[in-house]
């Protein structure tokens, strides 16, 4: 995936789940790494007690995404939530890898907690918004590569038939040399390119 197509995931993800969300927050997010929170409680109306503190959910990200899954990882010892993000990775590779993994995890979560699902995660079903998805950038320039592979093969056909060119133009540099002469010049030439070539 390009590098673009990956910031506009993240943007997306960061468009719905702002620092204020009230179920899931995105904090922070580079392209190698996801900084999120889970809301377990609602803050209290009144001067109650508490709520407990958001969960912390860490994801790096590879430089070989969509390729391989993110590494998800929780600030927590509980065996559970362990194997909520193990879970992860049996999500099936896409270029939306990450917003199908995320809509797991807030799923997996909720049901974890007993809370409901928050309507928001059904956003990440949709497509990234129009000229935000990596993947028409990524077979751009994919054949962006196969034209200038083609190019490239076009120049060395160039470069062999500039080869064959010198020699109809020694003809006419070696006129006026005596066919003696001539004929060691060409053993010279001869010897050249092989040295050359060894």
């Amino acid at each position: 995936m390009s590098v673009s197509g990956l910031k506009a995931e993240l943007k997306f993800l960061e468009s719905i789940f702002d620092k204020d969300h009230e179920r899931f927050r995105i904090v922070s997010w580079k392209l190698d790494e996801l900084h999120c929170q889970f809301v377990l409680l609602p803050p209290p109306p009144g001067s109650g007690p508490q709520p407990p503190p958001p969960l912390t959910i860490h994801c790096n990200i590879t430089e070989s995404y969509p390729s391989s899954s993110p590494i998800w990882f929780v600030e927590s010892d509980d065996p559970n939530l362990t194997s909520v993000l193990e879970r992860l990775e049996d999500i099936k590779k896409s270029n939306t890898l990450l917003l199908q993994q995320l809509k797991r995890l807030i799923c997996d979560l909720c049901r974890l907690y007993n809370l409901p699902q928050h309507p928001d995660v059904e956003m990440l079903d949709q497509p990234l918004p129009a000229g935000q998805n990596g993947t028409t950038e990524e077979v751009t320039s994919e054949e962006e590569e196969e034209e200038d592979m083609g190019e490239d093969i076009e120049d060395l056909d160039h470069y062999d038939m500039k080869e064959e060119e010198p020699v109809d133009g020694k003809k006419s540099e070696d006129e006026g040399i005596e066919k003696e002469n001539l004929a060691i010049l060409e053993k010279i030439r001869k010897n050249q390119r092989q040295d050359h070539l060894n």
